[in-house]
């Protein structure tokens, strides 16, 4: 089973590229954002995001975001908190799919900066990078989750540049056109990967 790790900015289209891996190539993802908020509904994880920011109205995915956006030392306590869970459970996932699957996607914003992505580079895992114009990742943001440009704007100002990014990337993949544009570049990428 091959390991793919696939990254990018708010609204860059990984999760469309994730989506394609998985209806055509049959990919088992690992979506991290979703399981992210699912460890909200763990009391393990709800008690150490209270201690951590004593100032949360609510567990609401909204409250926490408020919280968390803030600034890069709120992320860095809750990324802290997140993390080394998710870490683990990717590793129980690949051991679980390992027989079921030829590709294992972990689509994952931060898959460079949680340092996830570096254990499985140790086993040839590949990393791509999808990556857009500003202003189509604004729109795009803007219209799937109905945030202010500000709000957009502050994330996008907390996250890795891409140009930082493109230092760890085995593949580039830019999404400033087409749905089938963007496609057929996904299938140049994984005949090289299993050359």
């Amino acid at each position: 089973m091959k390991i793919v790790g696939i990254t990018g900015g708010i609204a860059s289209g990984k999760s469309t590229v994730s989506s394609y891996l998985e209806d055509k190539y049959k990919a088992y993802i690992f979506d991290a954002d979703k399981e992210a908020k699912a460890l909200l509904k763990s009391t393990f994880v709800t008690d150490k995001i209270l201690k951590a920011f004593p100032n949360l109205k609510d567990l609401s995915t909204i409250s926490i975001a408020q919280e968390v956006f803030k600034n890069s030392e709120s992320q860095i306590k809750i990324n802290n908190i997140i993390h080394p869970i998710i870490g683990d459970l990717i590793l129980e996932k690949i051991n679980e799919k390992k027989d079921l699957h030829n590709l294992f996607v972990i689509d994952a914003a931060l898959i460079i900066e949680s340092g996830i992505f570096k254990q499985h580079q140790k086993s040839g895992a590949i990393l791509i990078l999808v990556i857009s114009e500003k202003e189509l990742r604004l729109k795009r943001a803007k219209d799937r989750d109905n945030l202010s440009f500000k709000t957009i704007l502050d994330r996008i100002s907390l996250q890795m540049k891409d140009d930082e990014k493109i230092k760890y990337a085995d593949f580039i993949l830019e999404n400033n056109y087409s749905k089938s544009e963007l496609f057929s570049k996904v299938d140049k990428i994984l005949e090289k990967i299993n050359e």
